[in-house]
């Protein structure tokens, strides 16, 4: 009987190892996966926000906050941008960058995820934008299984989420 139960249990991990995989080439063989516009995957492309860098920063935080095993591991105000009089431009428009880290429940490997919060320039002040750029690496190991690209579409999708929350 015990053995019955080991089979299934074994059956069980073997079958969710393959449903998690989603690239049989990459999964094996990458530890990293990066936001880029040339992705064919739109859930990983790096997207812009209607938002301050400061106010996307804030709305990335209190969606890890809700989240389970993710964390704010640390946050720096990069450079100044300078204005068209040659002023510094305030806190508002400086690039952030932010690193979080994802632990998985199970094995407990943590992941890194790096992100720049780079405002864009517009012709209005009144609406500020910030394009979001974002990386994923596994700390351990050959292959990630797809996990930093799961974490990335996770992380997109929340910032996505806090956005729309954000102006209603």
């Amino acid at each position: 009987m015990l053995g019955y139960v080991a089979i299934g249990v074994g059956a069980a991990m073997a079958g969710r190892l393959f449903w998690m995989v989603d690239d049989w080439g990459r999964d094996w063989t990458t530890n990293h996966a990066r936001l880029s516009m040339t992705n064919s995957d739109p859930a990983l492309q790096p997207i812009e926000v209607d938002a301050s860098s400061a106010a996307v920063e804030d709305m990335i935080r209190k969606w890890v906050d809700h989240q389970s095993g993710w964390a704010v591991m640390s946050q720096t105000e990069n450079e100044q941008h300078e204005s068209a009089q040659g002023e510094q431009a305030d806190s508002e428009s400086s690039m952030r960058r932010m690193h979080l880290t994802r632990t998985t429940p199970v094995f407990r490997f943590v992941d890194d995820i790096h992100l720049e919060l780079t405002p864009i320039t517009s012709d209005s002040p009144d609406s500020p934008r910030t394009r979001i750029d974002a990386e994923s690496g596994s700390r351990v190991g050959k292959g990630d299984l797809g996990q930093n690209p799961r974490n990335l579409k996770a992380l997109r999708a929340g910032i996505i989420e806090q956005t729309k929350k954000s102006v209603e």
